[in-house]
């Protein structure tokens, strides 16, 4: 289940402190020959067998990582490790004032470096972003403030907010929001919800009787 204790925070200081992670650690960017970079399905046809972690390097390769708090959906196909998601939340500002629905796109795009797919869209160590991604995420964090900024008027559009934090805004095979990884948690809490609800009700007609 996704922690509902998660701080958000502002794209550009994730971006930062993950490349720090990478450069840390030696990592290199996993395709960098011409050729490759804007030819998707040459991507898909020479490396959807081997899957590079390319964000870290052409060794690291999607596994098994329980663990990720704040990124728990890719716990069982992950190109991050424990430390590092631990390492890029522990370290970023607050983003205030946001609503559940900016939390939540901001979580998922602040996980990017997780994703098991990132070979198809982080190409010349920039992530390839859909362009809906980014009007989804300005529509619903435009009210949100950082450090006494308001985003919308900070930035005039989604398109000018992610283009501003490094992002090359694309239309097609690029990363984009996924919110089944947030609806499958509200489901669960619901759930458990009714579940305790009736064992309740059950309890009450016991003790009538």
């Amino acid at each position: 289940m996704i922690s509902r204790s998660i701080l958000f925070y502002v794209i550009l200081s994730s971006i930062s402190i993950a490349n720090s992670i990478k450069l840390d650690n030696g990592f290199t960017d996993a395709l960098t020959l011409e050729e490759y970079e804007d030819d998707v399905e040459l991507i898909k046809l020479n490396f959807d067998t081997t899957r590079p972690c390319r964000f870290f390097s052409d060794v690291r390769h999607p596994k098994v990582e329980k663990g990720l708090t704040n990124c728990s959906w890719y716990e069982d196909n992950a190109c991050c490790k424990r430390t590092e998601v631990a390492s890029v939340f522990e370290s970023m500002y607050t983003l205030h004032k946001a609503s559940s629905a900016c939390q939540n796109m901001m979580n998922y795009l602040m996980c990017f470096f997780c994703a098991p797919d990132q070979y198809l869209w982080y190409i010349k160590k920039r992530v390839k972003i859909c362009k809906t991604f980014c009007e989804g995420l300005y529509a619903n964090c435009k009210g949100a403030e950082f450090n006494g900024n308001i985003i919308d008027i900070a930035y005039k559009s989604g398109l000018q907010f992610c283009e501003a934090n490094n992002f090359n805004v694309v239309t097609t095979d690029c990363f984009t929001f996924d919110e089944k990884p947030f609806s499958l948690a509200i489901n669960l809490f619901q759930s458990c919800f009714i579940n305790v609800y009736i064992f309740l009700v059950i309890i009450f007609v016991y003790l009538l009787q």
